[in-house]
């Protein structure tokens, strides 16, 4: 049994519309589907969430929303009007909707209903049942997630079902006030449907056919991968690839449920494969894929004999602590450490961070730079495989690109380099060139 969640370009307007049930009825185990908002049909066109938002806050301003609702109002029924449904259930819904966020009801309320209206029209054009989000995914009224109460009531409602069209994004706590994920969260939804029935494999359609190698922008001809793990997709989504963040499908991912990424556009091609371990049948690749990304400041913390002071390390990172800022990578020796983090989030405390590391642990010198890029080069194959941090090093060096800093993971998933900025594009080239396009 497979959950698919289509995501907003799948859903733009009707004839995407027809392409999705194209996709549902090839596969009679494509059964539960898990709908996005309407995004955009073109450049210049505008996600109806954002146009939701948009009504929100018109109505914070005391004004009427009643031109920028009409429109949704328009999308919606045109798209309907295409595929030849019924409107009658979604023009009630639609003015519901629009009396509710003129009434003032809550932000989270408005950016919800471009599912709850998209699900609505999806079910109706589909003539398969349609399930409220709010009744299944079960917030707390702080906004956390439940899963377990989640998972218990998508048991509960949705299994006795066939079939079922549930929308993603939001859900409800138990007085029923609505609450939604961050934007993007419809991944979340889907992913959380899928591990509360147990699914065979969780399908994330959209409009790219899965995660390539590289980045596009730097390698165009970049190949696609096959086959990774959700290792892998955590080491490459966290260094800036961008298709599918590993913390969306964190259900089926503790769950064992595979995830395949779909091009709506493109059914036909198979996209990427995530499994939780790696596949023990063919040849396992080096490399699995390349990412990086700008905008990395280095705290460099240098004394003599730190090595041998207790709790040094403590201490420096007792400051970042203290203005509640995450490091991301600590290289250290024995004279010296430094620390890596965001430049954004490291510059309004710069002069902080520099003041208190001098009064708890009396360095010889203190120095930030600047403009410093992150390369991660991420495989499992690479546990297996001697002689690739030689071969990563000699490909940047042929290209005279000076490394900053590097390390390996504990695991030995991701090997990564610290180089200046304007050296990315040209790094990834040189990594692609050694390990896949050979």
């Amino acid at each position: 049994m497979i959950v698919a969640k289509f995501g907003g370009t799948s859903l733009a307007d009707a004839q995407q519309f027809e392409k999705v049930g194209a996709i549902i009825k090839s596969d009679p185990e494509r059964r539960y589907i898990v709908p996005s908002a309407p995004g955009k049909q073109h450049d210049k066109d505008e996600k109806i969430t954002d146009l939701l938002l948009t009504c929100h806050q018109i109505v914070t301003t005391g004004s009427s929303c009643a031109s920028v609702f009409d429109r949704i109002r328009a999308r919606y029924l045109r798209i309907a009007a295409d595929l030849g449904v019924n409107n009658e259930k979604l023009v009630s819904e639609l003015a519901i909707a629009q009396e509710r966020i003129q009434g003032g009801e809550t932000r989270d309320y408005a950016a919800s209903r471009g599912e709850y209206l998209n699900g609505l029209l999806l079910a109706a054009y589909l003539g398969i049942p349609f399930v409220d989000a709010a009744d299944v995914i079960r917030f707390e009224e702080n906004g956390n997630l439940d899963q377990n109460e989640t998972y218990r009531l998508i048991e509960e409602h949705v299994m006795p079902l066939h079939d079922a069209v549930i929308p993603g994004f939001y859900g409800a706590d138990r007085k029923g006030k609505v609450h939604v994920f961050s934007r993007g969260g419809s991944d979340i939804s889907g992913a959380l449907v899928a591990r509360g029935l147990n699914a065979d494999t969780y399908e994330n359609w959209t409009d790219v056919s899965g995660f390539r190698t590289a980045d596009p922008r730097v390698v165009p001809d970049a190949k696609f991968i096959q086959d990774m793990t959700y290792r892998e997709l955590r080491e490459l989504s966290y260094m800036g690839a961008s298709v599918l963040h590993e913390d969306a499908v964190f259900p089926v991912r503790m769950a064992g449920i595979p995830t395949n990424i779909r091009n709506t556009n493109d059914p036909l091609h198979p996209g990427t494969m995530i499994h939780y371990s790696p596949l023990r049948n063919g040849v396992t690749p080096i490399v699995t894929g390349i990412a990086g990304r700008k905008g990395f400041s280095t705290v460099m913390i240098e004394k003599d004999r730190m090595n041998a002071e207790v709790g040094f390390g403590r201490k420096v990172l007792q400051v970042f602590e203290e203005c509640n800022l995450n490091f991301e990578h600590l290289p250290t020796g024995i004279d010296a450490m430094c620390v890596i983090l965001p430049t954004a989030s490291l510059t309004p405390h710069r002069d902080e961070i520099m003041d208190k590391i001098s009064k708890v642990v009396s360095p010889d010198q203190i120095t930030i730079h600047d403009g410093l890029a992150m390369v991660a080069t991420v495989g499992t194959g690479m546990l297996k495989q001697f002689g690739t941090a030689a071969r990563l090093f000699t490909a940047i060096a042929e290209q005279g690109i000076s490394i900053k800093t590097m390390l390996q993971t504990p695991t030995e998933l991701s090997m990564l380099i610290g180089i200046d900025e304007h050296d990315l594009t040209k790094a990834i080239c040189a990594i692609y060139d050694a390990f896949i396009r050979t």
